[in-house]
């Protein structure tokens, strides 16, 4: 080998480690490739993972709304029986005169007066007090 091709190999030699020096400190300065996937990962499966919580939210919703709306367009016709009906369609037998109704309207106003003298004892009670 000539003096010339020496020098040559030399060049070589000092720039690939020059080279290899600059690589060596740009790969301490940059994070490592493992890090930047895990973090584009966690990004990227977060957002789809809350998409995905969001879309369920809202069809969860929209399902319970819907539901609701049906139940509300249903009439409820609720019969409520105080009395059995064979105590009913004899009271109404018993009410169909004039002489009974009579009777009832004394019933309920003897009854009313009565509460109004209790009110009245129970007011004078608490006075006293």
């Amino acid at each position: 080998m000539g003096q010339r091709s020496l020098e040559t190999v030399r060049e070589i030699e000092q720039t690939r480690s020059d080279l290899e020096s600059k690589i060596h400190a740009l790969e301490e300065r940059v994070p490592p490739l493992t890090l930047v996937r895990r973090v584009a990962g966690l990004a990227v499966g977060g957002g789809v993972g809350g998409t995905v919580f969001w879309f369920t939210v809202r069809r969860v919703r929209a399902r319970k709304q819907r539901k609701e709306e049906e139940a509300a367009a249903q009439p409820i016709s609720a019969v409520i029986n105080v009395i059995p009906d064979r105590w009913a369609v004899r009271l109404e037998e018993a009410m169909a005169g004039e002489h009974a109704k009579q009777w009832a309207l004394g019933i309920v106003g003897l009854w009313l007066v009565v509460k109004l003298a209790e009110i009245r004892q129970m007011r004078a009670l608490r006075h006293a007090m």
